[in-house]
């Protein structure tokens, strides 16, 4: 009876305490950004959306794992990119198929299938290239010597070198970029990636490319100008050398002609005087 006494006048205190305060504030969560997903999340030590942990230490594990290959996947479409070892690790759990989509250094950062992947599609059992069956621990297909090898710095992105589009400068300084089309074994000429979107003065988002103006155009024009004068002065000098090496090697290859015949002369000389007076004192 004291116990349930005391209970019910805690209760009573603690009602009309709650009465004159009012009710006790709960603390609110601040949100913030993660840092792997990039969902605004409570800051509660865990991200909602993609479950991972922002303690010191996970995070710090997270960057161990992070590289240049990143693996397309609509449940987690923000997650970052990985290293190659972590793509060969999910090869091995079978997380990764032929079929799955990945881009990386081999790729030029552009997405392809798995089985189209200059090296990762051997790991999976197939070469890149000519699709045939080839080991895992291969190193160039046995059929098309297609290399198998890939980037493993993970600093590497492997992105294309940068070179300017139609509508963005002169023709001369197009072709000087221009990339070579790459041959494959059979000999044939292999067509490059190209971007219907890009030309007649379209960039690559779609909007018209009015950006360059006459003035730029008319100086990089000067410019090749230049450089094509410049190298027909460097091989007209080089022509002239060789004219002039040419000339001086002749005449010193007549002067030591000419020494030659004069130290022959020179030398059957004496010997005729000596046989001319043993013939004399013989007689």
């Amino acid at each position: 009876m004291q116990e349930s006494d005391g209970t019910s006048v805690r209760s009573a205190v603690m009602s009309e305490a709650r009465a004159i305060a009012g009710e006790i504030p709960a603390p609110k969560l601040q949100s913030i950004v993660c840092p792997y997903c990039g969902v605004v999340t409570p800051d509660s030590g865990r991200c909602n959306g993609c479950n991972g942990r922002f303690d010191p230490l996970s995070r710090q594990a997270t960057q161990n794992q992070m590289g240049p290959w990143s693996i397309r996947d609509d449940r987690q479409p923000h997650r970052p990119g990985c290293s190659y070892e972590t793509i060969a690790r999910l090869i091995e759990q079978r997380k990764i198929g032929l079929d799955s989509t990945l881009r990386g250094p081999t790729t030029r950062q552009f997405w392809t299938l798995a089985r189209h992947t200059p090296g990762i599609s051997h790991l999976l059992g197939v070469c890149h290239s000519c699709q045939t069956q080839v080991k895992p621990d291969a190193f160039a297909c046995p059929i098309c010597h297609a290399s198998f090898q890939s980037e493993r710095d993970r600093q590497h992105l492997g992105l294309g070198p940068y070179r300017p589009l139609p509508g963005q400068g002169v023709p001369e300084v197009l072709a000087m970029r221009a990339e070579p089309a790459s041959v494959g074994t059979n000999g044939a000429v292999a067509p490059q990636f190209r971007d219907d979107s890009v030309g007649a003065g379209v960039n690559a988002g779609g909007s018209f490319n009015d950006q360059s103006s006459s003035a730029e155009l008319v100086g990089a024009r000067a410019q090749v100008q230049e450089s094509i004068k410049l190298a027909r002065r460097w091989k007209l000098a080089w022509q002239i050398q060789r004219r002039n090496s040419w000339i001086v090697l002749m005449i010193a290859t007549i002067l030591t002609l000419l020494a030659l015949a004069y130290g022959v002369a020179q030398g059957m000389g004496p010997n005729r005087s000596v046989d001319s007076r043993v013939s004399s004192g013989e007689s």
